[in-house]
């Protein structure tokens, strides 16, 4: 006999007690006629109210006789309280009808009309700007492939349109934290989520499928190694699932790993197929305009929507800085001890783990001591306990920290004033990762690129090698061998020569990701959605750009005092 978890007893309660008041709430309008017992109006299903004549608070029932059919005026006016709530549900309805009447592409489905209810289910009032188009895209039908910052809302993107339609939706995710927080979350939401992987008992996992089986779950995080596992029930338990939608999260690894590291993610094509070929909804914090026609090729949905948002972070000012690798840790200790840094956090990306040991060492001999995490650092504990600690979640805090690009994948550190490159980073996508951690809460933060000044130089040469190595264990064939490593070469050099560039640097970052397409002018009909559902959109002013094209503060200031101005708010 299978023992259930108390989610999915907790889940059945809520089933129970959700089915026997829709079916409640038929019966009372099917009595009045459909129709406002006090003002008349004819109603359909969805613009009803239901209302408690003796409230629930003072002991009244749920029977028939103590229930009536109202307006949402009608029902404001017995709610004085509630009336501000109750017009706002009315303003929403009449907004998604006369946009629904309004939209000649089919842009907007019936699902919009939910997406009060749905945004509160979430915690929010209003859609984040940029947030809507994607979710109308995704309720549309659409594949879709979207390019934000973390902490932009993407989350928020895939989670919400599968709320909204019927179904199991799939997220692939690459990192086991993710999965749990994100399942935790929405858990705490009372949305019906659950994940399956190798920490899980056998026991837990038929648990699991069981719940897949019955449609008790909305959203099922797994790894794409989990379509490939060696149990073949489990294969075919997920080939059944028939998901909605097909989330890909993190998709920046199908073209990182997806050839080497971990093939599964080059095969997710292969799953979608074998899933019926639900749309595929992909998100990930950076890719280039090249990377994303790989993505959209390997999961074979190149006619996908691609939106790319907040790539430029007109809070977070950049500073070249040319200087041979012997003096780094010299200046990057300078940058460490600016006043204006105590209580913020910096952040220090280095290309290796014996180079981050190196550096370490170095800053040691100079009174300053910071941890390093990389990913063989002592047990999975440690290494979670130590991002406890640079994140405030432990003691002793931690607000300095040495790290390779895989730091942080997924969290929101909000208070990221300074981040240092040690070097060039192997690909525009990873440089944007790694400044990207800087200034989440929108406050004036610096990002300092250190780098020797040559595209054939020490710094490029390590990537490079680097790069051989990776491509040499990758089991490709020879022909696919020299693709990879010709490729991941042009990387290094483009990154090479945006640094070595006299342009601003800002501009060649965001032409990498948007080119120079023209600004999507969105149709009347969502424009009356934006206006009801999503926020107004905040203007950052631009304190600093970059060392091109304020030369003339730094040259006054000096580099340090440039970044005290901007750190020092």
């Amino acid at each position: 006999m299978v023992r259930y978890s108390s989610m999915e007893e907790r889940g059945e309660r809520l089933n129970i007690a959700s089915d026997h008041w829709v079916g409640v709430r038929r019966q009372v309008l099917e009595r009045d006629g459909y129709r406002c017992v006090s003002c008349g109006c004819e109603l359909k299903s969805r613009e009803a109210d239901v209302h408690h004549l003796l409230p629930r608070s003072m002991g009244g029932s749920d029977e028939l006789s103590n229930l009536v059919t109202l307006c949402d005026g009608c029902h404001a006016s017995h709610h004085p309280n509630l009336a501000g709530g109750l017009a706002r549900r009315a303003l929403e309805r009449w907004a998604v009808a006369i946009a629904r009447w309004l939209d000649r592409e089919g842009a907007i489905s019936e699902a919009s009309g939910n997406f009060g209810p749905a945004l509160r289910l979430f915690g929010l009032q209003r859609f984040r700007s940029g947030q809507l188009p994607i979710v109308l895209a995704a309720l549309a039908g659409n594949s879709v492939l979207v390019v934000s910052p973390t902490g932009s809302g993407k989350t928020l993107c895939f989670q919400l349109p599968a709320v909204l339609r019927r179904g199991l939706s799939i997220v692939v995710s690459p990192l086991k934290t993710l999965m749990s927080e994100q399942v935790s979350d929405l858990l705490k939401k009372k949305v019906p989520a659950t994940f399956i992987n190798s920490d899980l008992s056998g026991e837990e996992k038929q648990a699991r499928f069981s719940l897949l089986a019955r449609n008790a779950v909305k959203l099922l995080y797994i790894a794409p190694e989990r379509f490939f596992v060696r149990n073949q029930d489990e294969r075919e338990r997920l080939k059944r699932s028939v998901p909605t939608f097909l989330v890909v999260d993190e998709a920046h690894c199908i073209d990182q790993w997806g050839r080497d590291f971990r093939p599964e993610y080059g095969r997710l094509r292969e799953v979608r197929e074998k899933l019926g070929s639900p749309p595929v909804l992909a998100f990930t914090a950076t890719a280039g305009r090249e990377m994303q026609q790989r993505i959209l090729a390997s999961l074979g949905i190149p006619d996908a929507t691609v939106f790319v948002r907040d790539v430029d972070r007109p809070n977070i000012a950049f500073l070249r800085l040319r200087c041979p690798p012997d003096q780094r840790g010299e200046e990057i200790a300078a940058l460490l001890r600016l006043p204006q840094l105590r209580g913020q956090n910096a952040m220090i990306f280095v290309p290796s783990v014996r180079v981050g040991e190196e550096l370490q060492i170095a800053l040691a001999g100079m009174g300053i001591e910071i941890p390093l995490y990389h990913s063989r650092l002592g047990t999975a504990w440690d290494r979670q306990e130590l991002v406890k600690r640079f994140v405030g979640q432990s003691k002793p805090a931690v607000e300095q920290i040495i790290c390779t690009n895989a730091f942080g994948m997924g969290l929101d550190i909000p208070n990221v004033r300074l981040v240092i490159h040690w070097q060039q980073s192997a690909s525009v996508e990873d440089l944007l990762q790694e400044f990207g951690r800087a200034g989440r809460d929108g406050k004036p933060s610096v990002s300092a690129i250190f780098h020797d000044g040559q595209r054939s130089s020490r710094d490029a040469n390590r990537l490079k090698f680097m790069a051989e190595k990776t491509v040499e264990g990758s089991g490709l064939d020879q022909g696919d061998r020299e693709a990879m490593l010709e490729q991941r070469c042009r990387q290094i050099d483009q990154v090479a020569d945006m640094l070595r560039s006299a342009s601003c640097f800002r501009r060649s970052i965001t032409s990498y990701f948007e080119g120079d397409k023209a600004m999507r002018r969105p149709p009347v009909s969502e424009r009356i959605l934006e206006w009801v559902f999503a926020g107004r959109v905040k203007k950052v002013r631009l304190t600093a750009c970059c060392d091109c094209c304020n030369a003339e503060e730094i040259k006054k200031r000096g580099k340090y005092g440039y970044v005290a101005r901007i750190v020092g708010g």
